[in-house]
């Protein structure tokens, strides 16, 4: 049977997020005096706190969503240069959206976390502008960029149109475990074509 709610806007902004962050590493890695690359990927993470909302909302399986999150997060330990990376922020803030009562908790488990505590409340931000009053979200996801102060990380709110836009373009769907195999593999390839490009 042919799938009729295919959601053409999440498949985007995964696409999106994905581009943008092998523009970013490829900037970390091979061209770190290209500034512009890593500008475009500040766009990256905010996708992808926008894909944890809706993954956290939607599984049908919460347990082995999570387990996924967190396995791929240890798994690309010896690979990303945050040894405790963005993968286990975005499995802390899932954990966070399913179990609110815990919401302190989980933030203290955010801030050894790439991204830290300021990654984990724009989470929450977008959530309440995905979820809750856009207004609000609005201006909370403005608050947390002072967290870290007027930085490049800043142009992350260049994202948020792409969340309040209900149009989308349709893109090629997604594999489903698709980002799970390309965040570590894509950085291994990155980081051996730099090491062949020094030697």
């Amino acid at each position: 049977m042919m799938q009729t709610n295919f959601d053409y806007k999440l498949n985007m902004i995964k696409w999106i997020g994905i581009i943008t962050m092998t523009i970013d590493h490829a900037g970390a890695f091979l061209f770190p005096q290209y500034l512009w690359l890593r500008l475009i990927g500040r766009i990256a993470f905010p996708c992808f706190l926008y894909s944890t909302v809706e993954g956290t909302l939607r599984t049908r399986d919460y347990k082995k969503y999570i387990i996924r999150l967190l396995l791929l997060g240890v798994i690309s330990m010896p690979i990303t240069p945050n040894t405790i990376n963005v993968v286990f922020l975005l499995a802390v803030f899932s954990l966070s959206m399913k179990y609110p009562r815990y919401f302190l908790g989980f933030l203290l488990l955010s801030i050894p976390t790439e991204y830290s505590v300021y990654g984990f409340l724009f989470g929450w931000s977008i959530y309440w502008i995905k979820e809750r009053n856009v207004v609000q979200g609005i201006v909370a996801a403005g608050i947390v960029q002072f967290i870290v102060g007027i930085s490049l990380q800043t142009y992350s709110v260049l994202s948020i149109p792409l969340f309040l836009s209900e149009k989308a373009i349709k893109l090629p769907r997604l594999p489903k475990y698709f980002f799970y195999w390309y965040y570590p593999l894509h950085q291994v390839f990155l980081i051996l074509l730099s090491m062949w490009i020094i030697y």
